[in-house]
């Protein structure tokens, strides 16, 4: 744990709640796309409340399928609706941070505008940490800076992760900010030291979120995302990344870290976009850990991964082949809140 009175719980240390933002936007969730992206959400929360609770931010006008109900109502773990606007989907960038000081529960919020103003509107998105704030009756720290939730990952010990793009760049923050912004975040979220990858994946319209490339699983432990193929861009990227993490854990833990690779499933174009797939967009649950599921070879891979890294914990894939054709996956539509 951090020695600043201030401590950021890793996420997987025990949770009150997972957070998700149902998918309701007229355009963006129209027709067949937008049935599946309802009935992905319907699978999800009912995978998460075996676990724990969620709570759901909805439209005024949402009203939930009594087949639904019923099922939400046989679960171990409660579902809670709250009617707070939203413009899209990424609770995870948008939505609070939860910090505990001095044993109670806070909310750090960052400014967010919609990953360097790509997608627009982003007025409501912005809105929603101080009305969970105010639902949760929580005080809140308000950081004047451009700064998503997926861009950041940390472990229980005061150590973080993010990528240098997404704390400075174009419609986001200056680079001659870099140090006072590096600062805020650790005095707000209680880090000792923050190192930033030089990038993220490859066609990660976010930038290059953290949550695509590296994560903790324990202290002293990183999995990340890795690409053999020399043609590829991320090759590039992730090899890069990995050498900096083995310098930066060496700093740290001195030879007693470990470094895990997980391949990247194909990445799949969807228009013009690249779809940037990861297993390292995984959500922890209490007693468990939810993965993405893109590709029959190297889903296998990943579950046999988790199970032998969580042996306590059950491991739950789940098809995310639809949802990362938005460019997101369930770390990004969800947010932990700790216990």
């Amino acid at each position: 744990m951090s020695s600043s009175k201030i401590y950021s719980p890793a996420e997987w240390e025990e949770q009150a709640a997972t957070w998700l933002s149902f998918p309701h936007h007229k355009i963006n969730w129209a027709g067949e796309l937008g049935e599946k992206a309802r009935k992905f959400y319907f699978d999800l929360i009912l995978k998460i409340t075996k676990f724990q609770p969620v709570k759901v931010l909805v439209p005024a006008n949402f009203s939930l399928p009594e087949s639904i109900e019923k099922k939400l109502n046989s679960q171990p773990y409660k579902t809670e609706f709250l009617k707070i606007p939203t413009n899209d989907i990424w609770i995870r960038d948008y939505g609070p941070f939860f910090v505990k000081e001095k044993g109670m529960t806070k909310i750090v919020k960052t400014e967010f505008n919609a990953w360097g103003t790509k997608f627009p509107p982003w007025d409501k998105d912005n809105a929603v940490p101080a009305k969970i704030a105010k639902k949760l009756k929580t005080p809140v720290t308000s950081l004047p800076f451009i700064f998503e939730g997926g861009a950041i990952e940390f472990n229980s010990d005061g150590l973080a992760i993010t990528t240098l793009p997404c704390v400075y760049g174009e419609n986001r923050n200056l680079q001659k900010d870099y140090i006072k912004i590096r600062r805020m975040l650790k005095k707000a979220l209680g880090f000792r030291d923050i190192l930033a990858l030089p990038n993220g994946l490859h066609g990660d319209h976010t930038d290059g979120h953290i949550d695509n490339v590296a994560r903790f699983v324990r202290n002293n432990r990183v999995v990340m995302a890795m690409d053999e193929n020399p043609k590829s861009e991320n090759a590039v990227i992730l090899h890069e990344a990995y050498f900096c993490l083995k310098t930066w854990l060496t700093k740290h833990y001195g030879n007693n870290f470990k470094i895990d690779l997980l391949p990247l499933p194909p990445q799949k174009q969807y228009g013009k976009e690249i779809l940037p797939a990861s297993y390292m967009n995984f959500i922890f649950v209490n007693n468990g850990l939810i993965y993405p599921k893109y590709y029959p070879r190297t889903d296998k891979i990943a579950q046999e991964y988790f199970e032998k890294v969580f042996p306590d914990r059950k491991i739950i894939g789940i098809n995310a082949k639809d949802i990362i054709k938005e460019g997101g996956s369930l770390h990004c539509l969800t947010k932990h809140q700790s216990a």
